[in-house]
């Protein structure tokens, strides 16, 4: 190791170089880059009864996407579902969903589905169906789904 003398007199180590080493540790390898795992692809929602395009907290999630709060612009208050009528009756089929007509299938040109603000909570859940912020919130009133069983199309209507 090298002297070296400084200003105030006193004696300090400089540290070697690594020309000077004779032991000098060898570079670290490189590193490899993490791969990553891909998150799984959305899935539509198909159970044993029937077929959504959307699974049942995505369907929550663009019910509370129609309560967003914005500053200059006014939310869409609907959106297309694709589903068949056998997921429509196993979903929407519980107590307290006014269905009309009472009886319906795949031949069946329109069939509305009203439900409620309770209703909707028992369904999708009561986070999924309010929103808002410190000074006002925002719930929902009525839901409304038509659904097209010919072409296995819905629109969802919600109001505040």
């Amino acid at each position: 190791m090298a002297s070296l003398i400084n200003d105030s007199g006193l004696l300090g180590l400089k540290r070697p170089l690594e020309t000077e080493s004779t032991n000098a540790a060898a570079p670290a390898p490189a590193k490899v880059a993490k791969t990553t795992k891909k998150a799984a692809p959305k899935r539509a929602a198909n159970t044993g009864l029937g077929f959504c395009s959307l699974n049942k907290k995505d369907f929550g999630d663009k019910i509370k996407d129609c309560f967003i709060l914005e500053k200059y612009e006014i939310q869409p208050m609907s959106f297309n579902v694709e589903m068949d009528v056998a997921f429509f009756r196993s979903f929407f089929g519980s107590a307290g969903v006014a269905i009309v007509p009472a009886s319906y299938d795949e031949s069946t040109p329109v069939v509305v589905a009203t439900l409620t603000n309770r209703t909707a909570g028992a369904v999708f859940g009561v986070s999924k169906i309010k929103n808002g912020n410190r000074y006002s919130t925002y719930e929902l009133d009525r839901m409304v789904v038509i659904l097209y069983p010919s072409t296995k199309q819905a629109q969802v209507f919600v109001s505040i």
